[in-house]
């Protein structure tokens, strides 16, 4: 086979490798959309390798080709609207490219596995795919240290067993990165016999056993190798407990099918998009008709995120909950509630109907005042039963309509940042006028409108790119797609800049009907909503998701077609809903009050980027560092010996002219290798003067009896290794401070022990089974046979 052939077949190799080490992120992504562009990646870092090798570019410049072609692909996915055909980088490109970058940053911040891939997750998958393809590349088909590449190809196999939280990694996952590398070795090693040509080893001759395989030993080997880290590596990876790469700023899910949910909005994408639709929960409802059931209300939008507002939270669920905000005093009908949370739900916050009053539960539960959320504080909402009572309010559109001012305690749910894109306003005015609404409800029916009627042209889209910052809202009027959550969030921005007190809710739609008045609620029912103000009547959902989504809109955000301007209902008080028939509470005003505040600010993130930072600078200078620890271990240990002091100057000249890619050969003289130094590093006369005096210590200490000592060998050693460093190429010089000779060496060295133990345990066996086959052989041959009838 010819060397290039050889080197074609390895490239192949390489890359499937690290295509198959890639597959185990599969286990922590809810789609495969990334599959395909990460194998694209993979093949035009081995074809790009492949070209440049042959076309005889300098080895140190071929992964940087690699890298910029990655880029490009990178550019050709995300960012080919703003490339010349599709893909020649501009100046927009490149701020696209950073920007879909912090995009997906961002979302590994909020989920825990499994994540959906927006662009961004895409963008770090493939990218981070093209990255291990590569390192396996450079390691084994230019550097030839194959046995190395099983540190890239198990680095996605170790993040995922490092964020999956709530279940471990399946050990099976770790069969494709195994099955690369011993692929990897097994075509090396195909190579390395076909050069040196067939030969029996010599404890095979004088054993007189037929020597095993090498091909086999090593699959028995590397076999036994990848099972033992299969085992260890997720015991030892490191757990991220709140985010994908960091503290997130809500829940996520563990692995398999488990449902998690602690800043409920940032999850609603996943498990939309989860291929199993997941059970959530089961109610039971003395009412005809099903509830939403909401999880948390997220009252802040600071521009780049819609979230809980500080709130402590001191009181009990115990002696019940407080009046829902805003709703005037009078008696509501009741509505019961059986709840049954499954196993593979988990959250702090306490899925409810809205206004909930009255709560059954175990455990220490305690109330937001305002928002009637209701959280634990370590504790879990896992395989719950609990018991709720609600009220059942049901305004009219006459109610609505004629509501009074809002109370000042409301003042903060009317807060936006300055900075809101013009869009917005333009849009929320374009639309109040063309409705021709003149009051707050009307106002807020012609939002809702909009969104869900041919008016505003939406496409309901859970493929959309995840976030309801300014910037993503503005992207979601211009193209007119989203999902629940930006529905949710516009409307409720445009409410509040239209002067209508607004929050958004996350839980779920009323789930499927069961019979005997019981729903099933699973994990694609999750949803999003807005909540607006109404004084008398308090906070009122309002539906602006397509129905195609979420069936009709609730009756009282519907204005008739007729005339909807004549007033024909009492306004003073909400009017129970048709179908609540259990006995009314009145409004207990023990329970008033609450508290006044929410949930924390996500961590700042500058600790985790400073650790980054050190830990890939401790990454960069551990080779160096280790090695010159190795040469200082050396010279202590040769203490005042001159013999011993002498191999250690001669071991420093070795590893100084390797890194320098001095040839060195070690059947060579000390004299004869000497002159090759001095010649390839270009020495002065004084330099080589020095280079003489270590040659004739070391030819003291390998020939004469008794060795001289030698003043000064260390000092002349250094006086010498300087301008042979000075000699090397900068590619030298950077190999030799990333991988220095000396750590390669005792890499070579360990290597060989483990090769000596595996040789010592594959002979030990088969002197084992030859002892076995030759006493059963006896056994047959001394067995008399029986005299023939």
């Amino acid at each position: 086979m010819s060397s290039l052939s050889a080197h074609g077949r390895l490239t192949i190799i390489a890359a499937l490798a690290a295509w198959l080490s890639v597959l185990p992120l599969f286990a922590i992504t809810i789609t495969d959309d990334w599959i395909v562009p990460a194998g694209i990646a993979v093949a035009l870092v081995a074809g790009t390798g492949f070209v440049l090798r042959k076309l005889g570019v300098p080895s140190l410049l071929v992964p940087v080709a690699q890298l910029a072609v990655v880029v490009l692909w990178l550019g050709v996915l995300v960012a080919n609207d703003v490339a010349l055909l599709g893909f020649i980088p501009t100046t927009d490109w490149a701020a696209r490219l950073v920007d879909v970058f912090q995009e997906g940053t961002d979302v590994t911040t909020m989920y825990i596995a499994p994540v959906p891939v927006p662009r961004g997750i895409l963008m770090l998958v493939v990218g981070g795919a093209g990255i291990v393809a590569v390192l396996v590349d450079a390691l084994a088909v230019w550097l030839r240290r194959v046995p190395m590449t099983g540190f890239p190809l198990a680095a996605c196999y170790t993040v995922a067993a490092s964020v999956l939280t709530t279940n471990a990694l399946d050990w099976w996952w770790f069969l494709p990165p195994a099955a690369g590398f011993l692929a990897l070795l097994v075509s090396e090693g195909r190579t390395r016999v076909a050069s040196w040509g067939r030969s029996a080893s010599p404890s095979a001759r004088r054993s007189g056993i037929p020597e095993t395989d090498s091909l086999a030993r090593n699959g028995r080997r590397v076999g036994a190798v990848a099972l033992i880290v299969a085992v260890a590596v997720p015991g030892m990876a490191p757990v991220l407990t709140e985010g994908l790469l960091g503290p997130g700023r809500g829940g996520g899910g563990g692995g398999g099918q488990t449902i998690r949910t602690d800043n409920p909005i940032v999850d609603l994408q996943r498990n939309l998009q989860r291929r199993e639709n997941v059970e959530v929960l089961q109610y039971t409802s003395s009412a005809d008709e099903p509830a939403y059931i909401r999880i948390v209300t997220l009252d802040v939008f600071d521009g780049e995120e819609w979230k809980t507002s500080d709130r402590p939270v001191p009181d009990s669920v115990g002696d019940g909950l407080p009046w829902p905000q805003g709703l005037d005093d009078g008696e509501y009908p009741v509505v019961d509630y059986d709840i049954r949370v499954t196993d593979d739900f988990s959250s702090s916050w306490l899925p409810l109907p809205y206004p909930t009053q009255r709560i059954d539960i175990d455990g220490d539960w305690r109330f937001h005042g305002p928002t009637l959320d209701v959280v634990a504080d370590g504790d879990d909402v896992r395989a719950r039963r609990y018991s709720a009572q609600s009220l059942a309010v049901n305004p009219s559109i006459e109610q609505l309509r004629g509501a009074g001012s809002p109370s000042d305690d409301v003042d903060p749910m009317l807060e936006l940042p300055d900075d809101l894109p013009p869009v917005v306003t333009e849009v929320a005015d374009e639309i109040v006028a063309d409705a021709g609404a003149a009051d707050d409800f009307s106002r807020a029916a012609a939002l809702q409108e909009w969104f869900r009627g041919p008016g505003g042209g939406f496409t309901y889209d859970i493929e959309s790119q995840p976030g309801h910052s300014a910037t993503a809202l503005e992207d979601f009027l211009d193209d007119r797609r989203g999902y629940c959550e930006q529905f949710a969030a516009t409307m409720a921005i445009m409410a509040r800049y239209l002067g209508i007190p607004a929050r958004v809710a996350v839980g779920f739609t009323p789930g499927d009907y069961q019979g005997s008045r019981t729903w099933m609620v699973r994990s694609h029912d999750s949803h999003a909503w807005p909540e607006l103000y109404f004084q008398g009547s308090g906070w009122i959902r309002f539906e602006p998701t397509p129905a195609s989504v979420t069936g009709p809109a609730p009756d009282w955000t519907l204005i008739p077609d007729d005339d909807p301007e004549s007033p024909n209902a009492n306004p003073t008080a909400p009017v129970p809903t048709s179908s609540a028939t259990a006995p009314a509470i009145p409004r207990d005003d023990q329970l008033g009050g609450g508290a006044t505040g929410g949930g924390q600010e996500p961590p700042s993130q500058w600790p985790l980027v400073i650790v980054g930072a050190l830990a890939l600078v401790a990454f960069f200078l551990t080779p160096t560092a280790a090695a010159r620890i190795g040469r200082e271990l050396r010279w202590r240990r040769a203490g005042d010996d001159p013999a011993a002091s002498a191999e250690a100057a001669w071991a420093d000249l070795r590893e100084g002219a390797r890194d320098a890619g001095i040839a060195w050969d070690p059947a060579a003289t000390p004299r004869v290798t000497g002159r090759r130094v001095a010649e390839a590093a270009s020495l002065d006369a004084d330099e080589r003067e020095v280079l003489d005096h270590l040659v004739g210590a070391v030819e003291q200490a390998r020939y004469a009896r008794r060795p001289a000592p030698v003043e000064s060998l260390r000092a002349d050693t250094d006086l010498v290794l300087r301008p042979v460093a000075g000699s090397a190429s900068f590619a030298r010089r950077v190999q030799a401070f990333l991988l220095p000779t000396r750590l390669r060496d005792s890499a070579d060295e360990a290597n060989r022990t483990l090769i000596d133990a595996f040789d010592w345990i594959d002979l030990t066996g088969e002197k084992l089974r030859a002892a076995t086959s030759s006493a059963a052989l006896r056994r047959r041959v001394s067995t008399p046979r029986p005299p023939a009838e």
